[in-house]
């Protein structure tokens, strides 16, 4: 948040941004290789790292593209060090890239019909409009943020499903770009893609529309949530929701699953809260018999069981659902040239 505001102080924006953007790092985000809200239009934080200085295990000092657009002298180390969770090296200097702000960006609320609907959604909007973010939550994420924050929707009619998306309202095809957000409004419920929606008119409206999606975290950290954050294809998170819920219901129908997300990149974040009257061990018991099953659909369907949390300690037992053995030994192989002693972050990501 200090380099946003920063950014902005200097007429530029820095586009990478997280609901926990007050509180999250530079380096962790850079280490992780963090996402967030608007990967839609701005990609990963990867993508605005133009160069690093870092310390390896080695007490080598290496300064990686120096700020450069195009430098194709063999490999770009850099890239290695962005998502490496801090296993290769102490991340000491980064050099960011800032863009232009958008120009009054609005937000829009829909009601779903169907999740299947979500992606016709996606189609008509994103051809229409410059998308800045494209979220989905479920009404029972609604619940739990009306209770515990003083947001409340704004449409009457309830759905199991809601998108939030930003746009860019001088940025889209019609010369009149709030008109465009409208037909496009008007398309989606001659389609019956929708049962209700809202546009924002004004900067207390943007914020008060957000705030549904962004409070959803915060809404629900009193029930422990057991996290998950993974990503599957776009077309393929209808399927993915689907299943993950018969598992959910069949197994431990006492557990209540929580999934929103960003429908624009695939990335989907699954919290399970404990019941009141279940033991934490029992809790992660049941939550560690899910993710067997639900690693094993992701396995199938292509997909990722960290999108941008990284593994860490958690999701280290479960890299090879994701990752091959063959992948696996390389990134251990990576790691001994750069850490040959093993003393940054040990144990991390892998043994």
């Amino acid at each position: 948040q200090d380099l946003q505001n920063f950014a902005l102080e200097q007429q530029h924006f820095f586009p990478v941004d997280f609901a926990a953007s007050g509180s999250s790092q530079i380096g962790g985000n850079i280490s992780t290789n963090a996402g967030g809200i608007k990967v839609l239009r701005y990609g990963m934080f990867r993508d605005w790292v133009q160069s690093l200085k870092v310390v390896t295990g080695k007490g080598e000092l290496l300064h990686l593209n120096k700020g450069l657009i195009k430098n194709a002298t063999g490999y770009d180390f850099r890239h290695l060090f962005i998502g490496s969770e801090g296993t290769l090296g102490f991340i000491v200097e980064a050099t960011l890239g800032v863009t232009t702000p958008p120009k009054e960006p609005q937000v829009m609320l829909l009601a779903l019909n169907e999740i299947e609907d979500i992606f016709h959604l996606f189609h008509l909007f994103k051809n229409r409009l410059t998308l800045n973010a494209f979220e989905m939550f479920e009404q029972s994420a609604i619940a739990h943020v009306e209770n515990q924050s003083p947001a409340r929707m704004p449409i009457d009619k309830t759905s199991p499903f809601y998108v939030v998306l930003e746009f860019e309202s001088q940025s889209s095809l019609d010369s009149n770009s709030e008109s465009a957000a409208e037909i496009c409004l008007e398309k989606a419920f001659e389609n019956n893609w929708v049962s209700d929606g809202v546009i924002s008119q004004n900067s207390q409206q943007f914020k008060e529309l957000w705030a549904l999606r962004e409070n959803i975290s915060e809404s629900i950290s009193y029930r422990h949530p057991y996290k998950n954050d993974i990503s599957v294809r776009i077309s393929q998170i209808p399927q993915f929701l689907q299943q993950l819920k018969s598992i959910v219901a069949n197994d431990y129908p006492d557990i209540e699953v929580i999934s929103f997300g960003h429908i624009g990149d695939g990335n989907l974040h699954v919290n399970m809260l404990k019941p009141e009257n279940l033991s934490s061990e029992e809790f992660l018991k049941r939550c560690h018999d899910v993710d067997q099953k639900m690693f094993a659909m992701i396995t199938q369907l292509g997909g990722s069981i960290s999108a941008e949390h990284g593994v860490g300690l958690v999701k280290k037992p479960y890299l090879h659902w994701t990752r091959s053995q063959e992948e696996i030994l390389l990134m251990k192989q990576i790691k001994n040239v750069f850490d040959p002693h093993n003393i940054l972050n040990p144990g991390k990501v892998f043994d």
